[in-house]
């Protein structure tokens, strides 16, 4: 099933600015606002007291762990926003067993952007059982919004035994921190595909400072690549505005050297023109190569290229029809100040929904 996962930042870092502008300070502006790390993401809404109660009461009707498990699958994706660490303990309480604890929240793990410290003790505390807790630790460890010594010295002592803080520390040591735009990069070769439109000058607020939408997609963009990417994973980097380009012909090993001549290339990108979607596209499938996933992010809808919803599912099914394995596009629509009526984020929100929904990826959604 298809997970699509939506962040609405309506009142979250103040009022957006609305300016079609370049800013000429941008590139200290942003080196500002990453020395505040995870200050920098915008908080997200955790679903409803609303949906959670009917959800709750759904689980409560269930007999067994597996029937609830299975209304786990079937109903987790009905709603778009993301689980706060109380909602996911209130599902816990409902399971008996950690072998079932521990499927509930691989389910609900593509649902959590961010936990603290103390979010993720109060969730391993949950697993009687040491190694259930270090399965768990495993799955939820890539959460971490802080990963100071204090914080991980705080998770470790979760544990008992000395081989199993160990072993955590470990776990802690190794991770990769969650983005909040382009989450966990995992598969061996991917590519990330940037709208560079000119709507993508249009600025907002972040911790105090004015920021345009590419800024932000730049900086976040560069965190991932420098800080997730390994050796043995392949990667490109797609533009496109009017038409499309690409840093490099073919993907490419995410070595250092790669790996800092992408962030060069990267901070370098300006705006320019339309938004033909499809043109990005196809050249990240372009390629021989096994590519697994494409990130896909756009702040509006194609004004060039394939333009439909319905000629967007034909074409991505033709796309994928000559591939031996199909190809996961994940989408992010970025809508983040501007001058867009509600309308016109809602009909971007579904055009990019479809690609990841046609190919089986994931959706954020991200507009204030």
């Amino acid at each position: 099933m298809n997970k699509v996962f939506l962040l609405a930042f309506v009142t979250l870092i103040g009022l957006p600015t609305f300016s079609f502008t370049q800013l000429k300070n941008e590139p200290n502006l942003r080196a500002n606002l990453e020395a505040g790390g995870v200050d920098f993401c915008p908080k997200p809404q955790y679903r409803s007291d609303k949906w959670m109660n009917t959800f709750l009461a759904g689980i409560q009707s269930q007999k067994y762990d597996s029937t609830m498990l299975q209304f786990l699958q079937d109903q987790i994706p009905t709603d778009s926003h993301v689980f706060s660490t109380e909602q996911i303990l209130s599902i816990f309480s409902q399971i008996t067993f950690d072998s079932s604890r521990i499927q509930a929240l691989t389910l609900l793990n593509p649902y959590i952007i961010s936990l603290t410290p103390q979010n993720i003790v109060n969730i391993l505390i949950k697993y009687p059982f040491e190694s259930s807790k270090l399965t768990a630790l495993n799955l939820i460890a890539n959460t971490l919004s802080d990963v100071s010594d204090a914080s991980k010295k705080l998770i470790v002592d979760c544990f008992t035994f000395d081989s199993n803080k160990s072993d955590a520390l470990k776990i802690l040591n190794a991770i990769s921190p969650r983005n909040c735009i382009y989450g966990t990069i995992t598969e061996k070769v991917a590519a990330f595909v940037i709208d560079i439109s000119g709507s993508m000058e249009y600025t907002f607020k972040a911790n105090g400072e004015t920021i345009s939408r590419l800024a932000f997609v730049k900086s976040q963009l560069t965190k991932t690549i420098a800080e997730q990417l390994k050796s043995y994973q392949k990667f490109n980097i797609i533009i496109f505005g009017n038409s499309a380009s690409q840093w490099k012909t073919d993907y490419v090993d995410a070595s250092p050297e790669n790996v800092q001549a992408a962030i060069a290339y990267i901070n370098k990108l300006t705006t320019n023109g339309a938004t033909n979607i499809s043109s990005g596209l196809d050249l990240a499938f372009n390629t021989k190569q096994a590519l697994k996933a494409i990130y896909l992010l756009s702040d509006g809808v194609p004004n060039s290229g394939v333009q439909t919803v319905d000629g967007i599912k034909k074409y991505l099914t033709e796309k994928n029809a000559s591939r031996t394995e199909k190809v996961v596009v994940n989408t992010i629509s970025f809508i983040m100040g501007g001058v867009e009526k509600q309308n016109e984020r809602d009909l971007s929100f579904q055009f990019l929904n479809t690609i990841a929904d046609v190919t089986n990826g994931s959706f954020k959604g991200i507009s204030g």
